[in-house]
């Protein structure tokens, strides 16, 4: 999904309440046109994409938490693998089925409900468990999001996110070890066609509308290029990748 954390954090918001909204089914409903158009005009997943079609293998069995339009599970299923799609939000899962339709792949599961709710014995037997910023939103925090993943007892787990607070990594756990990690920066701009366009995304963020300071803030950050009006971001990411481990390293922490 998008980094709306950083984007909320810049705008002044506190991390904590954004991701509490940002946590809720009826927030990605509403928030998926303005993903679109961030997908549309940014090329923030082409790294993890690379990295992780690189890591995984043709015939794994995947599960994608927060799989969102499937910019990463489309890819994985390409080359092979049995991809399931966790996507509680219904619009976030009509983009999920429009490009499935425009690349005519029909099978790739899709799971309707939250991470939170699915049962651990409907996750065993996993090759490879991800999720990109999506464990910060949902409602049992990052760190239990985490936790539930190495529950699950994947051979292998990639957590990509920004480094925003709240989401630090640790390196260990009892079942699984880190054995890679990589941090990037990387262009995550906003591009819209509008002034309109700019400030009703802006509102729908606020969850209200926006004071007379507030519009003249947004409207002094965007720059004109390309025919469009652009909101310059960059961010951060980090690309975790963990392994179970061997039955003689399950003793350590």
């Amino acid at each position: 999904m998008s980094p709306i954390a950083r984007k909320e954090r810049n705008s002044g918001r506190t991390v904590s309440s954004v991701c509490r909204k940002a946590a809720t089914v009826g927030f990605w409903d509403g928030y998926a046109r303005w993903y679109k158009l961030w997908m549309e005009h940014t090329s923030y997943h082409a790294p993890i994409i690379e990295f992780l079609t690189t890591m995984a293998e043709p015939g794994w069995k995947v599960l994608d938490v927060g799989s969102g339009s499937g910019v990463l599970a489309l890819p994985l299923f390409a080359m092979g693998c049995a991809v399931t799609a966790i996507e509680p939000s219904v619009a976030m899962r009509g983009l999920l089925f429009e490009e499935m339709f425009r690349r005519g792949t029909e099978e790739i599961d899709v799971d309707e409900r939250r991470w939170e709710d699915i049962p651990l014995a409907v996750l065993k037997g996993c090759d490879l468990i991800l999720a990109c910023n999506s464990l910060q939103v949902t409602s049992m925090g990052f760190e239990g999001a985490m936790e539930k993943i190495f529950e699950a007892d994947p051979g292998n787990a990639l957590v990509v996110t920004e480094h925003v607070p709240g989401t630090s990594i640790r390196f260990a756990y009892p079942s699984h070890t880190l054995s890679y990690a990589k941090s990037h920066e990387t262009d995550s701009s906003y591009a819209y066609h509008s002034l309109e366009e700019v400030l009703e995304h802006n509102r729908f963020k606020k969850g209200s509308d926006l004071a007379a300071d507030e519009e003249a803030a947004i409207i002094n950050r965007l720059v004109e290029q390309d025919g469009h009006l652009w909101m310059k971001e960059t961010a951060k990411v980090g690309m975790y990748w963990f392994r179970r481990r061997s039955h003689g390293d399950c003793s350590r922490q």
